[in-house]
């Protein structure tokens, strides 16, 4: 039973702005107001395979990039969530909008079979749709806020 959570918001910045700033992989804690700490955890800074560490609270949770495509979409794999949740990845999706970018996070859980793995996935992405939606909030702010410094 996959369960699937998808949040969108038009930003008022180009696809590579927006870009920008994901692919500064282990800053989300620069923006994402849920976040309280982040950094590298791997050699690798760019691309599929980067891993950064982020703090949420008392949780540590390890993303991987699994996903990197410029401009368009990127994606990670989250570990260090309750062992019934699964598989769990975030992907960022960006589409030109006339100037502007929507930008959608969907997050897919493939929680472990059973009444365990169901009922922690339907928890999990209600926790994780609030969080969603405060990353983009989040992004559409630091974006609106770094337009002239980052690359357009």
């Amino acid at each position: 039973m996959t369960v699937t959570v998808e949040k969108s918001l038009v930003i008022n910045a180009s696809p590579s702005a927006v870009w920008w700033a994901l692919a500064d992989f282990a800053a989300i804690a620069d923006w994402a107001p849920n976040c309280d700490h982040s950094v590298w955890a791997s050699d690798v800074r760019a691309g599929v395979g980067a891993v950064r560490r982020v703090q949420v609270g008392r949780i540590a949770v390890l993303e991987t990039v699994t996903e990197w495509a410029p401009d368009v979409a990127l994606a990670y794999r989250l570990a260090g969530l309750p062992p019934q949740a699964g598989t769990v990845v975030n992907r960022w999706q960006l589409q030109p909008a006339g100037g502007r970018t929507r930008t959608t996070l969907t997050t897919t859980i493939e929680p472990l079979p059973g009444p365990p793995g169901r009922i922690v996935a339907r928890v999990l992405a209600r926790q994780l749709a609030k969080a969603d939606q405060q990353m983009l909030a989040g992004l559409a702010k630091h974006v609106d806020t770094t337009a002239g410094k980052v690359h357009r």
